[in-house]
């Protein structure tokens, strides 16, 4: 099998993987200075305990008949959020969705979302690259994943939005537009920080002249400027003198180190030693750079860690949950394209 790494010049691939272990021991680095994000004893990457606790408190006052906005208004203020900000309050489709549902089924719903995306990671890797490729990137991904095993986990859209970006780079991948658009729009909808996966599938498609499909985005989009429209006209009546602006934006320009806490929150991997995410996180990119179709995933992941290094507070490193199953499609490439350059030399 031919990656991009073995099609380079042989000197400029060992300056590629020179490269890579550079950004290895930079980020080791970063990471032995860094206390763990979570306890060494935790089952799994959870999210701080305020935003846990917040929203599953807003779930059950929702299940106890309040609407949306009033528990979370409720719950927000009480908490010390700073609820004048539309972006602190998260879009409902997820929490509605959880409280409709009898406690425990939502975690369902987000295993078969894995399921689905696994098998068609399988699908799509295995026609590219072939069953080795297809098994160990599949086993990355399910190790991703697995962070749903948590029911905490569950309560989280960032979870849910980046299962479903995955199965739509799956879709994608597997040739099956229409699914892989359809999907991505609705990760938009469970949590508007899957925006940069929606931005580069419409650049991509633009860059193929695949108008129908920009256009069939841009329905989308239009669609959920009116649903987002909507919600911040909804959070407007409920603020009152009670509610507070916090002192700091979002654009915080946490660098490496945000990136690195980002990379971590990565499922039953967040397991692993906390210098793990310093080995996985430029691997990961590797392979999918090596990847002679992962433009999409390539794409999404860089988006998203370039965003990260200036966007989100030391305490939303959860977020990574949004890239981190497609990351690590890159691991099954990676160990390939590797073993390919030296077994050749």
């Amino acid at each position: 099998m031919r990656t991009r790494l073995t099609q380079l010049p042989r000197p400029l691939a060992y300056v590629v993987l020179g490269l890579v272990a550079a950004a290895i021991i930079l980020l080791l680095l970063i990471a032995m200075g860094r206390a763990p994000a979570v306890p060494a004893d935790a089952a799994v990457a959870v999210v701080p305990e305020g935003d846990l606790v917040s929203y599953q408190r807003i779930i059950e006052r929702m299940r106890g008949g309040a609407d949306y906005y009033s528990a979370a208004h409720e719950v927000l203020v009480a908490d010390g959020y700073g609820t004048r900000s539309v972006f602190n309050w998260r879009t409902p489709a997820w929490p509605l969705l959880l409280a409709a549902l009898p406690p425990g089924w939502g975690q369902g719903v987000l295993a078969a979302m894995a399921l689905v995306g696994l098998l068609l990671v399988y699908r799509m890797l295995r026609q590219d690259g072939g069953v080795l490729v297809a098994v160990l990137s599949m086993l990355a991904v399910g190790l991703s994943l697995g962070g749903i095993v948590a029911p905490s986990s569950v309560v989280f859209s960032e979870v849910a939005a980046g299962t479903l970006i995955l199965v739509s780079v799956a879709a994608y991948g597997n040739g099956w537009r229409i699914a892989g658009l359809l999907v991505g729009l609705l990760a938009l909808f469970l949590r508007e920080l899957a925006a940069p996966y929606v931005v580069v599938a419409i650049v991509l498609a633009a860059r193929e002249r695949r108008w129908g499909e920009v256009g069939a985005w841009a329905l989308g989009l239009v669609a959920y400027a009116v649903y987002f429209g909507w919600h911040w006209w909804m959070v407007s009546q409920q603020l009152g003198p009670m509610d507070r602006a916090y002192g700091d934006g979002w654009l915080q320009f946490g660098g490496l180190g945000f990136i690195f806490a980002t990379a971590g929150f990565n499922g039953l991997w967040s397991l692993g030693p906390v210098w793990l995410p310093a080995i996985l996180l430029p691997i990961g990119l590797l392979g999918l750079w090596a990847w002679p179709k992962g433009t999409l995933a390539l794409a999404t992941v860089v988006v998203f860690v370039v965003l990260f290094a200036a966007v989100g507070k030391p305490f939303n490193y959860y977020w990574g949950a949004l890239y981190a199953p497609v990351l690590m499609l890159g691991l099954g490439w990676a160990a390939v394209a590797m073993w390919e350059v030296v077994r050749l030399r």
